[in-house]
């Protein structure tokens, strides 16, 4: 990527060097502990046992085994203003989290009082993706 201040690409991909280089299933995080991820920048995010515990108490056996942590939440270029999460199993959880009726059972559009919500509920666990 070029050192231009404008290039877009580079912007973008600085605004998510909070991405997770390796995501864990809830129930991996439930039974092995180690509540941390690493992040592509080189960091490493950690999140409380309370928050797991609260997101644990939202899914069926089978969504623990399948959620991978964090959820990405990314903005939704088709609809400006809005984020939106893709996966049936974070859609299921998520939408029963903010009682939210998914767009479609893989796909969940937020506005921001959604996502300040979500944020409020599970701030370790959720990674902001910006994505043109």
């Amino acid at each position: 990527m070029s050192d231009d201040p404008m290039n877009i690409e580079k912007m973008i991909a600085d605004m998510n060097s909070n991405m997770p280089i390796n995501r864990r299933s809830v129930i991996d995080y439930i039974e092995k502990g180690n509540l941390v991820f690493e992040t592509r920048g080189g960091g490493a995010c950690a999140f409380e046992e309370s928050e797991l515990e609260y997101l644990a108490s939202k899914c069926t056996d089978a969504e623990k085994t399948r959620l991978r942590l964090p959820i990405f939440v990314s903005t939704d270029a088709s609809c400006p203003g809005a984020w939106k999460i893709e996966g049936r199993t974070e859609v299921a959880v998520v939408s029963k989290m903010l009682e939210k009726r998914p767009y479609r059972e893989d796909y969940l559009r937020l506005y921001y009082p959604d996502l300040k919500e979500l944020k409020k509920l599970l701030s370790g666990l959720i990674a902001v993706l910006f994505i043109l």
